[in-house]
């Protein structure tokens, strides 16, 4: 449904501006005047039917980071823990925030809650921007009235995902920056140097070694052939995004993960903490232990591992306890399934995983922290190899030459 744009005062003559959803702008005025507004402007918002229009540019260009959703969501907790009403409270926080793509969403859940929406049901709205484990936390806490504890508890699960992401982020970071710089540098030799230095073995006339036939051949290659390379490396990534998008391409490339030596240790750790975090979360806010497989099933980023759990959920729906659904997990780490074994028995699961949380979370950065000591040599070796031989196909001949000449 289209969003509209507006200003406007109220009935004390106070300004008043946000958005609305509505079927068309009369639809919106209307809406607008039964809250006692009278509007000077009113548009569509062009952002909101860009972002419905192409997905894929508004990832791109409409993204909202989860650090500012993590500040959003901990001051509107602070402020209803203060007692200040709901839409105030929203209010409120929407004039504080600075990045414009949230305080459009603010400003329609705003809308949403003065219709008579409830909190839960404006997370639902936008499920893109807020999980679905936003909308089974503040479920308990309308319920229960605990507002404060629960948005907190979403702030920090939104802080640690975040700074989980970034860690994992870093990790990568290196190895790929490095893989570029050796490909552009391979490249520049290869299509620059090489050609250069290829006229003066032409007018040596002499046998070339072996080495050095072959860096030309793969020199004259790329120089005739390089756009229709890129074509093909452009085409085949664009094939293997819609395979990957597919749920037999992600339970592939998921599996091809979790294999990869160190990385694929990397990635489960990250997985493991982001089911316990979450799954701790809900457990902690009364949330049914089905309803919260079920939730976490979705956001822990890993297709093997969401299979495993839909799976133990279909198990302790027949009657199966938690520690028998997960026994044969190739994702958890036979500790975790002890722990998790530990809390079923004691009636402490909630606050064993986020023990679980805290401990992987910990892993996650050992395994940084290993991953970039050992990565760092590995590609420079790389590097300097493959320059190394470049270089050794051009002198090769030249030494050979000078050593005729004697």
């Amino acid at each position: 449904m289209p969003i509209f744009k507006y200003k406007g005062f109220s009935e004390t003559g106070k300004p008043v501006e946000g958005e609305i959803e509505a079927v068309s702008a009369s639809v919106a005025q209307k809406k607008l005047k039964a809250q006692n507004y009278y509007i000077k402007e009113i548009e569509e918002d062009s952002a909101n039917r860009d972002r419905d229009l192409f997905p894929f540019l508004s990832r791109l260009f409409y993204r909202i980071p989860r650090k500012d959703i993590g500040v959003f969501i901990r001051s509107l907790g602070t402020l209803l823990g203060a007692g200040i009403s709901l839409d105030a409270a929203i209010h409120d926080v929407w004039e504080t925030v600075s990045n414009r793509n949230l305080k459009n969403i603010i400003a329609q859940m705003k809308s949403g809650i003065v219709e008579g929406k409830t909190l839960s049901d404006v997370f639902t709205d936008h499920s893109d921007i807020f999980p679905k484990v936003y909308e089974s936390m503040v479920k308990v806490g309308e319920a229960t009235g605990s507002y404060e504890k629960i948005l907190n508890q979403l702030a920090d699960m939104e802080e640690k995902n975040a700074d989980l992401k970034n860690k994992s982020f870093n990790a990568l970071f290196y190895p790929i920056i490095m893989v570029v710089i050796s490909i552009g540098v391979v490249i520049f030799l290869l299509t620059f140097v090489v050609p250069m230095i290829e006229e003066i073995f032409i007018n040596m006339n002499a046998e070339l070694p072996l080495i050095t036939r072959v860096i030309l051949w793969i020199s004259n290659f790329l120089q005739n052939f390089l756009p229709v390379i890129i074509l093909v490396i452009m085409g085949g990534l664009f094939f293997l995004m819609k395979y990957i998008a597919t749920p037999e391409g992600r339970l592939k490339k998921d599996t091809i993960l979790l294999r990869i030596p160190y990385l694929g240790d990397l990635f489960r750790k990250i997985v493991v903490n982001r089911f316990a975090q979450n799954l701790g979360a809900l457990l902690a806010a009364n949330v049914p232990l089905l309803t919260s497989l079920e939730i976490v099933s979705g956001v822990v980023g890993n297709e093997v591992f969401r299979n495993e759990l839909m799976a133990a959920r279909e198990e302790i729906k027949e009657g199966s306890s938690f520690r028998d659904s997960i026994k044969n997990s190739v994702v958890l780490p036979h500790l975790v399934r002890g722990m998790i074994a530990a809390g079923e028995s004691t009636d402490r699961i909630a606050d064993l995983l986020l023990k679980v949380a805290t401990m992987m979370e910990n892993e996650v950065d050992i395994s940084v922290k290993r991953l970039t000591t050992l990565l760092e040599p590995v590609m420079i070796l790389l590097l300097g190899g493959m320059v190394f031989v470049i270089l050794l196909a051009i002198m090769l001949p030249i030494y050979q030459l000078t050593q005729h000449i004697k």
